[in-house]
């Protein structure tokens, strides 16, 4: 693969994870809290859900897809799905982040 194709491959899979990350968050947002899943995650197992307990929820969520990763090998049954899922919750931990940051200036 030339470099150019590299990153072509790259760009075309952060399109695909754009349109997946879209998919997703019309079935896990609700009309008023688009981290819905994150806040009551964070809700249910830390008795809070301010944007650090989401960051906690979003990476126990995570660890789920990291382990399976861990476990399985790079063409592995659902590894390219649990790869994409954790592509998507980092994305979504640096928005918590910049949302964070911004709320302490």
């Amino acid at each position: 693969m030339t470099n150019a194709e590299f990153v072509q491959a790259v760009k075309n899979k952060l399109n695909y994870i754009l349109g997946m990350f879209e998919v997703k968050n019309d079935q896990y947002a609700t009309g008023k809290d688009p981290l819905a899943n994150f806040t009551a995650g964070a809700r249910l197992m830390y008795g809070d859900s301010d944007v650090l307990m989401q960051y906690e929820a979003l990476k126990a969520y995570a660890a789920k897809h990291i382990a399976h990763v861990y476990n399985n090998g790079l063409t592995g049954a659902k590894v390219q799905e649990s790869i994409n899922d954790i592509i998507c919750y980092f994305v979504i931990a640096s928005v918590l982040a910049d949302q964070e940051l911004k709320e302490r200036d």
